[in-house]
């Protein structure tokens, strides 16, 4: 197998251009694929030294985020913590600490499991992907590119995502079968902008309950332009249980998962109600 390690994006697109090799980001999915056959690749494009690619910057009222960022960098980025709770929440329970030292954000969604960390939170964050190929350049919602089959082209690289910066208040939970080191269950995550003591824009994803993870459009439109307390938290467990059962259908999981959903949905939606809120 041939191995490359080239040092721009110019490189490593010509590299994928001429050689049909596969992008290499933290390798925490691909290696464990490639030792189990499922995936046999030409050759790897080793995207670490590639240092633009592990920015995390504000620029212009978006959060910019480079694919090769790793789960434990974001998890310790202050940017992130302010401007993308959600996926600072989602980043502290992926995995071990190994594995959030190795696992990047465009890894994840370069293999894109249901059970994908950080998927749900930057949907619910409304985070745009930014793609190269040889051909030219593309900026696409992420809930616009999960919708394609197949998800990426061969020799499209995933530079990085772009997150506005707008105010929103935003929360993630997950169900795993061990707090630490689980491969989730069952994510939600949600966030919402403020029209006064009003919800507005509200966006719920959830994660490990479809084949992908996708975003609600129906349940956030249920909860926006109401008061943010308690009786919107309990209006939108009846929603989501509702979602999850019509999602799952006769599925062996579908009992567990939609009363489970309702404590996962809780927890993610609680943190943002302000104390007090009945």
């Amino acid at each position: 197998m041939k191995y490359f390690q080239p040092q721009s994006v110019e490189e490593a697109l010509e590299i994928a251009h001429t050689s049909e090799a596969t992008f290499l980001a933290g390798g925490t999915d691909l290696v464990l694929h490639m030792r189990t056959g499922k995936v046999q690749p030409l050759g790897l494009i080793d995207l670490g030294k590639i240092l633009v690619l592990r920015e995390i910057k504000e620029i212009e009222g978006s959060l910019e985020i480079g694919s090769m960022a790793t789960f434990a960098e974001l998890g310790k980025s202050e940017l992130v913590f302010q401007k993308a709770h959600a996926l600072w929440q989602a980043c502290q329970t992926m995995g071990s600490p190994q594995i959030r030292n190795q696992a990047t954000l465009g890894g994840n969604l370069g293999n894109c499991s249901p059970a994908a960390d950080g998927l749900p939170a930057l949907l619910a964050l409304g985070a745009e992907v930014c793609l190269n190929t040889k051909a030219g350049n593309e900026i696409i919602p992420l809930e616009s590119l999960l919708s394609r089959t197949p998800l990426l082209e061969q020799g499209t690289l995933i530079r990085g995502f772009r997150i506005p910066v707008n105010g929103r208040k935003s929360g993630f939970a997950k169900l795993g079968r061990r707090k630490a080191l689980a491969i989730a269950r069952l994510s939600v995550a949600v966030s919402v902008e403020m029209n006064g003591s009003r919800t507005h824009n509200v966006r719920v994803a959830l994660g490990a309950v479809g084949r992908r993870a996708f975003l609600s459009e129906a349940l956030g439109q249920e909860l926006s332009g109401q008061e943010l307390n308690n009786e919107l938290l309990e209006k939108g467990v009846l929603e989501v249980q509702r979602i999850v059962r019509e999602a799952l259908g006769t599925r062996a999981s579908a009992p567990y998962k939609r009363v489970a959903v309702a404590g996962v949905f809780r927890e993610a939606l609680t943190a943002i109600i302000p104390e007090g809120g009945e």
